[in-house]
């Protein structure tokens, strides 16, 4: 501002200048050739005082002594506050999520009738998150996002990367490599839940450290975690987890994107047995029963492996996935003599009726985020995304645990890239091993979700 507030009076101080250096030359007797002195003098000053860098359009101010770029931060909203230096080498980000749900959940036994004593109907603060974000001396990265759950705060992820290449090497709190489903963040689902089996498998994030390396249309990467951190346990209750990802994400000239992806995960509890079950309740996380549960055994480790495929083409989108999450168990074991092994998988179609692509990011293999032609507050109309998916889970393992089979319909409406209004409704059946009916679940769900 001041380099401005130069530029701007100084003509006028040369103006004023003049006039009063002539009469003082008069005053004086002083001639022509003293006017013509003092003038060389303005301009020799004048040159110094600033000049324009053709680079990138800022004012430099050059002197003997001091030489300062003006601008060197610029503030932009995307859509949340950045601030971001000239050089491009740091940068500071504030971002945050709201989301409120308004829900109705029926349940029914397995001959169909009602038990109003379970039913939901009310609304719910899914999230509320709040975080930053940004980028230092160029090759470092940091985030830390904190969620605020029952009046206390959780801490979501707190990393900080570092990248050489096309190589990143991540330290701290932050998602595991394990499936296309648990990869995708909220703002990107076309329900308003994940998969059962990946909710019931829990691939929550962790503390610890990850390695990740891509090309143009693939990656790799794996990482070594320590599940329950911030917990307040003793180092020997966590779980020591080893994670990794491999994707292939091809995109071709026609318009065709293809995904392939596996993952594979084993933890166990520092080499201690510990008794260990999966459960998840029906489509929403609402509510303490959960009919979906495998009897808890006593295990030493437990062993995923998954796959992912996705196919888009133009405004559609097929995707799917399936995992088998195997459990190792202990000599105390009394229950079972055989090792349980469970499994999960879907199937899900999505379409755009207003033209907008659900694609796939090859370098991480995940989804980008929607791009909105006409964005609601700008005088057009959004995205509207119908979708549909079947769901499967099966948590049982001889005469023991429970499997459940989902089908979902969802209507999102991306209005910007700051809001987007989802409607879901689920209908589920969850079986004992006998597959004799135990429940029915039958849920319809509203969400309004604010990103920035």
């Amino acid at each position: 501002m001041f380099l401005y507030f130069i530029r701007a009076i100084f003509p006028a101080l040369i103006i004023c200048a003049i006039p009063i250096s002539a009469y003082s030359q008069q005053e004086s007797g002083a001639g022509q050739t003293e006017l013509d002195a003092l003038q060389k003098q303005i301009d020799a000053l004048k040159a110094k005082v600033d000049k324009v860098d053709a680079a990138d359009g800022s004012v430099v101010v050059t002197s003997d002594t001091l030489i300062q770029k003006d601008n060197d931060f610029n503030l932009t909203w995307e859509p949340g506050p950045v601030l971001g230096s000239s050089d491009g080498l740091f940068s500071f980000e504030v971002n945050g999520r709201m989301t409120y749900d308004f829900s109705v959940v029926n349940f029914k036994d397995g001959d169909g009738n009602d038990r109003p004593e379970e039913k939901i109907n009310g609304t719910d603060l899914k999230h509320l998150e709040f975080g930053i974000r940004g980028k230092a001396f160029g090759s470092f990265n940091y985030r830390v996002v904190t969620k605020f759950v029952n009046d206390e705060i959780d801490v979501k992820m707190a990393y900080v990367d570092y990248s050489i290449g096309n190589t990143t090497v991540v330290v701290g709190k932050t998602r595991i490599f394990n499936t296309l489903d648990k990869r995708t963040s909220p703002p990107n689902f076309a329900f308003a839940e994940r998969a059962t089996f990946v909710n019931a498998f829990k691939f929550d994030r962790a503390v610890g450290i990850g390695v990740s390396h891509h090309g143009k249309d693939w990656s790799v990467s794996g990482g070594y975690f320590f599940k329950d951190d911030f917990s307040g346990t003793s180092p020997g209750d966590d779980s020591n987890v080893a994670s990794t990802r491999l994707t292939y994400s091809p995109r071709f000239e026609n318009g065709l994107g293809l995904h392939f992806g596996t993952s594979a995960l084993y933890s166990n509890r520092n080499g201690n047995d510990f008794d260990h079950n999966y459960s998840a309740r029906p489509f929403l996380k609402q509510g303490d029963y959960k009919p979906l549960a495998s009897e808890s055994f006593n295990i030493s480790s437990e062993t995923f492996i998954g796959g992912e495929f996705v196919a888009t083409y133009k405004s559609f989108a097929v995707q799917s996935e399936y995992g088998v999450m195997k459990n190792k168990l202990s000599q105390n074991e009394i229950l079972t003599s055989t090792s349980p092994k469970y499994n999960g998988g879907y199937v899900e179609v999505s379409f755009f009726p207003t033209g907008a692509e659900r694609l796939i990011d090859g370098k991480d293999g995940r989804f980008d985020n929607v791009k909105i032609a006409s964005p609601v507050g700008a005088g057009g109309l959004g995205e509207l995304l119908l979708a549909a998916r079947y769901d499967k889970a099966d948590l049982s393992h001889e005469i023991f645990g429970r499997k459940q089979t989902s089908y979902i319909l969802a209507a999102n409406w991306f209005l910007n890239d700051l809001m987007n209004i989802q409607g879901n409704y689920a209908h589920s059946v969850i079986k004992n091993s006998s597959s004799v009916k135990t429940d029915i679940v039958d849920t319809f769900n509203l969400r309004f979700m604010i990103n920035f």
